[in-house]
């Protein structure tokens, strides 16, 4: 039973503690809050949420970047991708020189320039 007990005290810290991260608490939330937080049980549960949300913020400061470094590294080169870009213009207007070179041919029946 104090098992169950102490999994709903953290439950309601997390649930308040997520309400004050939102941002705006209504005057009723506040009051509701702060009645809730007279107990010294509650307080201490509310304290061990917060000082776990400080760690994670200081693991994420400290492997946040190099994870995103890893993740840069995975995607496609610049270069890779500048080459592709100009191959798709090449394409592109080699497709648009052979549609007015008067190739009859490279046109369907359905052609509007042909009406």
């Amino acid at each position: 039973m104090t098992e169950t007990l102490h999994t709903a005290r953290e439950e309601e810290a997390a649930r308040w503690f997520a309400a004050l991260r939102r941002g705006v608490m209504s005057v009723e939330e506040r009051e509701a809050f702060e009645e809730w937080r007279r107990d010294r049980q509650n307080r201490g549960a509310f304290a061990e949420i917060e000082r776990n949300w400080q760690d994670l913020e200081l693991l994420r400061d400290c492997f946040g970047s190099a994870a995103k470094d890893g993740m840069a590294k995975k995607a496609t080169p610049p270069f890779r991708r500048s080459a592709l870009v100009a191959a798709m213009c090449a394409v592109s207007l080699a497709i648009g020189v052979l549609s007015y070179t008067g190739n009859d041919s490279f046109w369907t029946t359905l052609d509007w320039t042909a009406r």
